[in-house]
């Protein structure tokens, strides 16, 4: 059985439905908002506010679904996002590239949910060292 299935069977569908609508809108955006980011002041706080309100929906989803992993993740990148709204931007390389590493855990995460598989992906280890710089 699988990490879907067992949610299938402690929660309403309808939850089910809404967390993978809003963890898959929050993967499918992500890595186009951090080039965004990127590029220039005024597409860096509306990239922000983007990727922090897309965090937060996902962590309220997965949140009534006791998904306690996906739940923290996406709780730290809002707080983080929360913390990048106090810098100007654009986003620094360093930020740029710990982001897209964070987009690549919440697409694993996202995906073990959708393919039903047996558990949740693998951490990866190098999200633990954050960048050192959030802007240029």
């Amino acid at each position: 059985m699988g990490i879907l299935q067992n949610l299938e069977q402690d929660f309403e569908h309808d939850d089910i439905e809404k967390f993978l609508q809003f963890f898959r809108a929050m993967c499918d955006q992500f890595e186009p908002l951090i080039i965004k980011l990127a590029s220039d002041t005024d597409k860096y706080k509306q990239a922000i506010n983007e990727l922090e309100t897309l965090a937060h929906n996902t962590a309220w989803a997965s949140r009534r679904l006791e998904l306690v992993e996906v739940t923290d993740l996406c709780v730290f990148c809002e707080e983080l996002m929360n913390q990048a709204k106090h810098f100007t931007g654009p986003a620094s390389d360093e930020f740029t590239d710990w982001l897209l590493l964070l987009s690549d855990q919440f697409e694993k995460y996202c995906r073990s949910y959708e393919n039903d598989d047996a558990v949740l992906a693998v951490f990866n280890p190098t999200l633990v060292k954050m960048p050192n710089s959030i802007s240029k």
